[in-house]
């Protein structure tokens, strides 16, 4: 095995059972069912649901069942059965019913905003990996080119053409690119260790290099409401002014309602009479126990309201740069290309000087690493291409 895979290879074939991801998507999903957030937003919805089940009851509470005896003298004897349940206030349910709603609601948000926040964890992940990998590449062919170069400047040394000074010198810059080489290879094993610990998965998706999704029309701040992250941040709002609303209808504890039957004799031998009596408890309502309540809540409410303000400001000015970027690396891919044709041109009439025996290997060796240089930032431009179009996906909200 060339010296040059041995390590990513091995990296590979240390992961059994590890299926490849043919998408972006795919890796994505894969990414959500293994992050904890995720799994817990998605056992959050069931614990939504049973608030909303709740919240639906004929009563706020279940009923009670209460059994009492007393003796007395004479033979004095009664027994009580009561049964009491609590009472919704007037305009609670309709609350808890809204609260109950908005939790569903944002629970669903917050699981979109989740899988956007890994979207971006994932594509800063594979933007590296292919980028290492790219490195890996380019410094294999590079390791090849000195390999070819150095068994023919043997060759014409052996045949008294080139000093052993440059035998010497050729093999030194072979030594280097291994070197180089194996570099790259252990940067490729941990960005792909890195990718299988977010995705489980061993391969990167076949579609990495996504295309620039189309700009939905509209201002950018019109745009931006369809971000999840917005979205969450607008349901948690929503959430709060509802937590708030219902604290508001829930001015006392619940009151109760209870039925009692009672059958009692006053002495020994005599005939149990029965009685039935209906109750109904109040609790009191102050300022002790509702103001607390009520800031905890107003509280709840300003906090999502900043924090949604936060939100916003911070999306749109990822917006605005992530443009900006990708406008910069456009431009800079144009001159790498550019400076790329010219270093390639250079190299090729100083190689034919130097078959010719009209310059140094030395100079033949500047011009390569030159042309080797401009390939490289080539190669890296082309990648800051792809992955600003990602972050530019990213910051539109837009999911793989």
């Amino acid at each position: 095995m060339p010296v040059m895979t041995k390590y990513a290879t091995l990296f590979l074939i240390l992961l059994p059972g590890l299926a490849a991801a043919a998408t972006l998507r795919e890796a994505l999903d894969a990414a959500v069912t293994r992050a904890p957030q995720a799994r817990g937003l998605e056992a959050g919805r069931e614990e939504a649901a049973a608030h909303r089940y709740a919240a639906d009851r004929l009563f706020p509470g279940m009923p009670a069942l209460g059994l009492g005896q007393r003796e007395g003298e004479g033979g004095k004897r009664e027994f009580e059965l009561e049964l009491s349940t609590p009472l919704w206030l007037p305009g609670q349910r309709q609350a808890s019913l809204a609260l109950a709603d908005a939790r569903i609601e944002e629970n669903t948000a917050a699981y979109a905003a989740r899988r956007w926040a890994l979207a971006g964890e994932l594509r800063n992940l594979v933007a590296a990996a292919r980028a290492a990998k790219a490195e890996v590449d380019l410094a294999r062919a590079r390791l090849e080119n000195d390999r070819q170069l150095a068994d023919e400047v043997a060759r014409r040394v052996a045949a008294g053409d080139l000093a052993r000074v440059d035998s010497l010198l050729a093999r030194g810059e072979m030594l280097a690119s291994e070197s180089a080489l194996l570099e790259a290879d252990s940067r490729l094993t941990r960005a792909l260790r890195d990718y299988r610990v977010l995705t489980g998965l061993a391969a990167l998706p076949g579609d990495a290099a996504e295309a620039l999704a189309a700009q939905p029309a509209g201002l950018a701040h019109e745009v931006m409401q369809q971000h999840p992250a917005l979205d969450s941040a607008r349901r948690n709002v929503e959430l709060a002014r509802a937590g708030l609303e219902l604290t508001r209808r829930t001015r006392r504890d619940a009151p109760e309602l209870g039925v009692q039957v009672q059958t009692a004799r006053d002495v020994s031998g005599a005939d149990y009479q029965n009685s039935v009596r209906f109750g109904l408890r109040i609790p009191f309502s102050g300022e002790a126990r509702n103001r607390p309540l009520l800031a905890a809540a107003n509280g709840d409410l300003i906090r999502a309201e900043a924090e949604l303000a936060q939100a916003t400001a911070e999306l749109e000015n990822e917006l605005q740069t992530a443009q900006a970027e990708l406008t910069n690396a456009e431009r800079g891919e144009e001159l790498a290309r550019a400076r790329r044709q010219g270093a390639t041109e250079r190299l090729r009439l100083m190689r034919r000087g130097f078959d010719l025996g009209e310059l140094s290997l030395a100079q033949l060796l500047l011009a390569r690493g030159q042309a080797n240089e401009a390939e490289a930032a080539t190669m890296r431009a082309g990648l800051s291409l792809a992955a600003s179009r990602a972050r530019l996906n990213q910051a539109r909200g837009v999911l793989p």
